[in-house]
């Protein structure tokens, strides 16, 4: 079991990997244009967002030809590496078991709405789109909220209880852009800082995985 559990770990880090460098070699192919201004050059970092590099054909009329796939499938793989790191944790991954399993059935819906955003382009399917957003977004921001509960009732204010405090305000504040309507270069922004930011967190959680640290947050 603990072999699953590391092996299982390894194949989290490596989804998380390979998305940061999948997405990022995809913004030097994006065809260009943003949503607030379609005839920007490639692809612009804090005004794009990054379901942007997924489009079929970029904001400028531009077929996003190398693009679109590779981000489509890097996405699509994280996320069920995503779904691979909750069932990875265990019960035991924390003291109570009722805990974690609210939080392993949040981060399989979670992981499964990151898979259906790859699958979904936006300019294609923006519904579904949309439904993976929402499908990925409030399970997380659930399951963060479970772990900051765990760390504060149980005493444990360390790193990983600061970074999953980070995350969890970051994403608070992009679902209240969405719940808002609210569209700009800010959305774009906020986005970038909670998925990177959601990476780290991932990352942290294979590394004690790995080394099975199933007591305590550090």
């Amino acid at each position: 079991m603990k072999n699953w559990r590391r092996t299982g770990a390894i194949i989290g880090s490596i989804g998380c990997i390979e998305f940061v460098l999948f997405s990022t070699i995809a913004m030097f192919f994006y065809g260009g244009g943003t949503s607030w201004n379609k005839s920007a050059e490639g692809y612009t970092f804090w005004h794009n967002v990054l379901s942007d590099l997924g489009r079929t054909v970029s904001y400028s009329g531009v077929p996003n030809t190398v693009s679109s796939p590779m981000f489509n499938i890097a996405l699509s793989f994280f996320g069920i590496c995503i779904i691979v790191i909750y069932l990875s944790m265990g019960k035991n991954f924390l003291r109570s078991y009722w805990l974690m399993l609210l939080i392993l059935i949040g981060g399989i819906i979670s992981g499964t709405g990151t898979v259906i955003i790859g699958f979904t382009p936006d300019d294609k399917l923006s519904d579904y789109h949309m439904l993976g957003v929402w499908m990925w977004a409030l399970p997380l921001f659930a399951v963060l909220l479970l772990f900051i509960i765990y760390g504060v009732i149980n005493g444990i204010y360390d790193n990983f209880l600061f970074i999953t405090c980070a995350l969890a305000i970051a994403l608070f504040i992009h679902i209240g852009q969405g719940v808002t309507g609210l569209w700009s270069p800010i959305v774009a922004a906020t986005q970038k800082i909670v998925v990177y930011l959601n990476i780290i967190w991932y990352l942290w959680i294979c590394r004690k995985i790995s080394a099975q640290e199933v007591t305590t947050f550090s």
